[in-house]
């Protein structure tokens, strides 16, 4: 007919079919959502603190990678999914340009500290401050690569959950969208309003600041409404991929997000008046963290 596969059965014998869906069912039919829900609300966080250290394109460039090495193993471990030679191979392709790109940031953060040790004030084709990769430090960068394995990890089992889940169990791709969202909102703002207003979150956010800075600026406003509609088409998006093919080809088309990433924060810096916004051009550690993207890539 003219259905949507319920998921694609590549490297699937019906015996790892039977064991992924007796081992789905021991767990509650409306309690499905919650746990890919409480993975997407932990991997959000982890993904939105590691761009506090990297440049968001570099970020993308690893989670990408990351994600499609470590979602083959998620397939191999959780679905028992027979992955070809040729799979593994590329697999290995992209280990190996994520740690080009990881190498790369790694010695444009190191150049930073030099420069810092030097006491010397370079200055951009532009006659602005250099400016320089987020964190600053080799030390800061560490961090934000150690932010970004722990979210792609989690990323990953998110996305194995909501597989095994749409495809084992026949839990239809909209209403795990839909409850998966309400389980996060609901965790999220209980966490947001104890946790939050706790002496130890408050060395990281303010709650009552931020709470009045919403009140106050009506950009802001119009973004805390819009942003959640954004994230609900991307949303909708993802979770119908990963009911029709699954979550390890779903990985594969996030590389074309990485590269337009990429373009648009090299035009908002030059294009933008502001340096504080988009990325800057490094030479030439931005070549190598290209060269290490087109690896991963082939």
């Amino acid at each position: 007919g003219n259905d949507i596969p319920n998921g694609s059965r590549h490297g699937l014998s019906d015996e790892s079919e039977e064991w992924t869906r007796r081992k789905s069912r021991v767990v509650p039919h409306h309690a499905r959502p919650l746990i890919p829900a409480v993975l997407n609300l932990l991997n959000s966080g982890l993904r939105w603190a590691s761009l506090l250290y990297v440049d968001a394109s570099v970020a993308e460039m690893m989670i990408s990678g990351l994600e499609l090495s470590l979602g083959a193993v998620a397939a191999r471990a959780f679905r028992c999914r027979r992955i070809a030679p040729s799979r593994w191979v590329g697999v290995a392709m992209v280990a190996i340009g994520v740690m080009i790109v990881e190498r790369a940031n790694r010695g444009r953060h190191r150049g930073t500290d030099d420069d810092d040790d030097d006491d010397d004030e370079a200055t951009d084709d532009r006659g602005d401050d250099a400016v320089r990769p987020h964190g600053g430090s080799a030390s800061d960068a560490t961090i934000g690569v150690v932010l970004i394995f722990l979210q792609s990890t989690l990323s990953v089992l998110q996305d194995i959950g909501e597989e095994i889940f749409m495809q084992a169990a026949d839990f239809p791709a909209t209403k795990m969208l839909g409850m998966e969202g309400s389980y996060g909102f609901c965790v999220g703002l209980v966490a947001y309003a104890t946790i939050g207003r706790s002496d130890l979150w408050r060395g990281i956010e303010d709650v009552d600041s931020t709470l009045s800075t919403v009140r106050d600026n009506a950009s802001v406003r119009r973004w805390v409404v819009g942003l959640p509609f954004l994230f609900l088409v991307t949303g909708i998006f993802n979770i119908k991929a990963t009911e029709a093919t699954s979550a390890m080809t779903r990985n594969v088309w996030k590389n074309m997000r990485t590269l337009l990433v990429w373009v648009v924060s090299l035009g908002i810096f030059y294009l933008g008046r502001d340096s504080d916004y988009g990325e800057a051009w490094h030479t030439p550690e931005s070549a190598y963290i290209l060269f290490g993207f087109t690896v991963m890539s082939e």
